[in-house]
């Protein structure tokens, strides 16, 4: 029998982890400066939300044909593209505010242009890890990458603010240079396209037949198989509607909590210490989904992480104290590592590579359709209806996708990951529970 070879010696992972790190970095240090800028130009929370909108929804957009595309080409390649991509967008924004020539509609336009090739391109770098590392590795994988993201981010936001208030400039600078990074280090990946040979068609279907350099399969042929896949399964799309929900909810809560902060003149270092309060929970999260994972069954553990971040949220319909603001915020994201791991994890393990990035699409897109207007709600609810009944509209979405949960018993009884046999079971089968 073959030895198994752990995550961190493995060179394809390791090159693959310090991509997706850097890009990680990136991603925290500019997340508040954005709307902190996004105010300063515009002097209007409408305007600092819908900055964030029409970004979420140009991503969201084009990450509906991203997915096919990426499981069409090469994936090393298109990260370091959306890498370079990246990388001269915030620079040049960077420079735009060092020599006093960023107005509002050029930041939107290039906040616009980075997500819609983000969404395009930006599912190969989650298509690629299931093909460089053993799927029993991949629960495993998944936990370590939220455990990443709590860390950066628990620093990334606090420090981007702080960073803003030395220099504006500093923190889309620092942007740019995590995103080259990130070209140079995915560069170092070798195996960036695997097909998955231990999944047979159901008699009387055709193989799946895509190859990395597009094959001879149309494109939307390919774009429709992935779509039709997943749109006749109802589990996944409930999975889809009640991600739906708790996103809006969720996303609603920090954009409505952000921008009545950025609004009250708040220091952005004390608005980045939300977003940490978040991580730190979420790093904890991560580190119980580590130890748990590979032992509990999915469904379960879900419909208690959903009710859990509905409760910690409760308060905030009552009071904006900040400390309130601060403990019940970082509450609720607790549950989040494990959800992903376990229910995504148990999604994504079963899905051979040729369709990684077009199953990828298929749920996170829908699962993100809500979420586009979140900025622009809260952006837009908060001089109207104040903070506390801003929080209230969000906090109902999220209570909603909690009972959704609870009473739908597919999503209530998902297993493990590897509860079924993968290599004794035809792809349509893998995920009717």
């Amino acid at each position: 029998m073959k030895k198994r070879v752990g995550l961190w010696w493995r060179p394809d992972y390791t090159a693959w982890f310090a991509a997706d790190t850097a890009t990680a970095i990136g991603v925290a240090v500019r997340s508040l400066a954005i709307s902190l800028v996004g105010y300063a130009v515009s002097g209007s929370t409408v305007a600092a939300g819908w900055l964030g909108s029409a970004s979420m929804i140009a991503q969201q957009v084009f990450g509906i044909f991203g997915g096919t595309y990426v499981d069409r080409h090469d994936r090393r390649t298109l990260i370091i593209v959306n890498a370079v991509v990246s990388m001269l967008c915030w620079g040049s924004v960077a420079g735009l505010l060092l020599t006093g020539g960023l107005r509002y509609s050029v930041l939107l336009a290039i906040a616009v242009v980075s997500s819609a090739v983000n969404g395009f391109l930006g599912s190969a770098t989650d298509a690629m890890l299931k093909s460089i590392i053993d799927m029993r590795d991949y629960p495993k994988a998944r936990s370590l990458n939220e455990g990443r993201d709590a860390t950066v981010n628990m620093a990334g936001s606090p420090v981007g603010g702080f960073l803003y208030g030395v220099r504006p400039w500093l923190p889309f600078l620092i942007t740019a240079c995590m995103y080259a990074v990130a070209g140079v280090t995915a560069a170092g990946i070798r195996e960036s396209h695997k097909h998955d040979a231990t999944v047979r068609p159901e008699a009387g279907t055709a193989a799946p037949d895509v190859s990395a350099d597009g094959g001879s399969r149309s494109f939307f042929k390919d774009f429709r198989e992935g779509w039709s896949w997943s749109l006749h399964r109802t589990m996944l799309v409930m999975t889809m509607i009640v991600s739906a929900l708790l996103n809006f909810g969720i996303n609603g809560v920090q954009y409505g909590i952000q921008l009545h902060l950025v609004s009250a003149g708040m220091n952005g270092a004390y608005i980045g210490f939300i977003n940490t309060g978040i991580f730190c929970a979420m790093l904890a999260g991560a580190f119980i989904a580590n130890r748990m994972s590979d032992r509990l069954s999915a469904g379960p553990v879900v419909c208690v992480g959903f009710l859990f971040s509905c409760l910690a949220m409760v308060p905030l319909v009552c009071t904006s104290n900040y400390w309130v603001m601060l403990i019940c915020n970082s509450l609720s994201a607790l549950p989040f590592p494990i959800i992903n791991a376990m229910m995504l994890g148990f999604v994504f393990a079963k899905t051979p590579d040729s369709m990684q990035g077009r199953i990828t699409v298929t749920l996170t897109v829908p699962a993100q359709a809500l979420s586009m207007f979140c900025s622009a709600a809260a952006g837009s609810l908060l001089p109207v209806c104040g903070f506390q009944r801003t929080i209230l509209v969000f906090l109902i979405a999220m209570m909603v996708s909690a009972a959704i949960v609870v009473l739908y018993r597919p999503l209530r009884t998902i297993p493990r990951a590897d509860a079924v046999s993968y290599t004794h079971l035809t792809l349509p089968t893998i995920l009717r529970v």
